[in-house]
């Protein structure tokens, strides 16, 4: 590896955006971030919406640490590599300004941030305007004894540098904006809301397979207290159905049936009598995820907080234009009330059971509450969205010296 360049300056950078206008150029914006190996959803998250950036008339160019060494030495090599050569990089586009996308354990190796060390640096000695897209902050303190306690530190840790190191940033809930202006040891920032959209393709219309029993499903799964209430419903429904005709519950995607949270549905629905009753697709490619979704007569989302503006299953399941009914709790997102997007039930397996079969044996109301889902994904929780709120935050930073910035 080459050494570190030198710090780069506003004359050395990005023109202004005047300059970019004058010279009948799109503004050009860096995207960078960090991925963990295998599937991400930041990476993904920051393609579409680089992708939309560019349809509105920018030009993004992507770089993007994509990590493939297990070892730590070797993954901290990797990052300082890329973050000592970031700057140059980026000078070499010509970049206006940084899109950042920061998840605190994307960010992570098993769970402490180390590689947000080299990101905040690079970020700083290129001198450019950044916007950060804020996925994951920090672990909260409490849960998982000494193992939550350091990740709640270091990860306070590196968002301190990380915040010192950006202009604005996006967070994906109303009560983390809150949050970070709340933080009286976090640099002050502008900070905007943008739920999180859909990584999915949106199905692809292919008719649905006949199927003996009617599917509900369930996207996103981890084994906690959300799911006995499930499989509570589950157990109540195949009582009060004839043996055919009982419904299936079909967990969808990741993390698969032999992962431990798999096999801990699997073993309860077993002492519940209704392992006949539940099927995993395992995982799946995007599409073939996005047909799965809306293949389902209807789609259940439990998760413990209730469903919020910072969950992608939820926009990918509203996405699908399958019905949804979700357990209340919390974090239950005001704008999903309000438009009526989905059923909130409460945290009770017999109420469950009650809605699931109400709308099981209502076709008209699956099909309204369905378009109502779709709708609301489009328009309040689309990639446009996000992208109207960096444009925003980028309006007066482009141009600017880092000093006239408050960095």
């Amino acid at each position: 590896m080459s050494a570190s360049p030198e710090p780069t300056t506003e004359a050395d950078g990005a023109e202004t955006e005047a300059a970019a206008q004058a010279a009948g150029r799109p503004l050009r914006l860096a995207v960078v971030g960090i991925s963990e190996p295998g599937p991400c959803g930041v990476r993904d998250h920051g393609r579409l919406l680089a992708e939309e950036l560019e349809r509105e008339g920018l030009q993004c160019s992507r770089h993007w640490m994509e990590r493939d060494r297990p070892s730590l030495r070797g993954a901290l090599a990797e990052a300082r590599a890329w973050g000592a050569a970031l700057p140059a990089r980026l000078a070499g586009e010509h970049a206006d300004a940084v899109v950042v996308h920061y998840s605190c354990f994307a960010s992570g190796h098993r769970g402490v941030p180390v590689f947000s060390h080299p990101l905040a640096r690079a970020l700083r000695r290129a001198g450019l305007p950044v916007v950060a897209i804020m996925h994951e902050l920090t672990y909260p303190f409490g849960p998982d004894g000494a193992r939550g306690l350091m990740w709640a530190t270091t990860q306070r840790l590196a968002l301190f540098e990380l915040v010192r190191a950006i202009d604005a940033a996006v967070v994906t809930t109303d009560d983390r904006r809150d949050w970070l202006a709340g933080r009286r040891w976090l640099p002050r920032r502008p900070v905007a809301f943008a739920p999180v959209f859909s990584n999915l393709p949106p199905p692809s219309g292919q008719p649905r397979e006949p199927r003996p029993r009617p599917v509900v499903g369930q996207f996103g799964y981890h084994y906690d207290g959300s799911a006995e209430f499930v499989l509570q419903a589950l157990r109540a429904l195949v009582d009060q159905a004839p043996p055919a005709r009982a419904p299936e519950l079909r967990l969808i995607g990741s993390p698969g049936p032999d992962s431990r949270a798999g096999r801990a549905w699997r073993e309860r629905a077993g002492e519940l009598g209704i392992s006949e009753h539940i099927a995993f697709t395992g995982l799946l490619d995007p599409q073939a995820l996005s047909d799965e979704l809306a293949a389902a007569e209807l789609l259940v989302f439990p998760d413990p907080p209730g469903p919020s503006s910072r969950k992608g299953t939820l926009a990918a399941s509203l996405a699908s234009g399958t019905p949804i009914l979700a357990l209340d709790g919390p974090l239950t997102w005001d704008e999903l009330r309000e438009a009526d997007a989905l059923r909130i039930v409460p945290r009770d397996g017999a109420a469950l059971a009650r809605e699931i079969a109400a709308m099981l044996h209502d076709p008209a109301a699956r099909a309204e509450l369905g378009a109502r889902g779709r709708r609301f994904a489009a328009g309040s929780m689309g990639v446009a969205r996000t992208a109207a709120a960096v444009r925003e935050l980028l309006t007066g930073l482009v141009g600017q010296t880092r000093a006239s910035r408050g960095g």
